[in-house]
């Protein structure tokens, strides 16, 4: 399971089912150039993988301190990166960004928490009776 708690509080603000070498999307606009952009991570056992960063304009890239080339794809300029493999991620809802995650086709609005607070990603094991339950659960 993807879990989404509140950074302060540790309430459980969002679940979804996920598997080893789920694509997890990080859709947010850029602040400095207003522009959309995403962190792509996979699911790497408990650990979230970051394996590019994109965004329509290059200088998003540059400005993240990621080198050239870039590749291009669907009018996204693609940095691959073999990044970190992440026990937990916190993101801070910003003014601009939008924040939301994109895992499995499931949009999560992770924006709605509010500017200047905070939520904490993290993959948790579960039963698998629980994971089918949560799969049956409505959106």
């Amino acid at each position: 399971m993807l879990d989404v708690t509140h950074d302060a509080t540790g309430e459980l603000l969002w679940r979804v089912v996920v598997r080893d070498r789920f694509r997890v999307d990080l859709d947010y606009t850029n602040s400095l150039f207003n522009v959309p952009a995403t962190d792509r991570f996979l699911v790497d056992g408990l650990r979230l993988r970051l394996v590019e960063v994109s965004s329509t304009r290059e200088a998003v890239l540059l400005q993240a301190g990621l080198e050239g080339p870039f590749t291009e794809r669907g009018g996204y300029f693609v940095a691959k990166r073999p990044g970190p493999a992440l026990a937990e991620l916190t993101i801070r809802i910003g003014q601009t960004g939008q924040q939301r995650l994109v895992v499995g086709g499931r949009r999560v609005p992770i924006y709605m928490v509010g500017v200047g607070e905070a939520v904490r990603v993290r993959l948790m094991r579960v039963p698998r009776a629980l994971a089918l339950a949560a799969r049956l659960t409505p959106p």
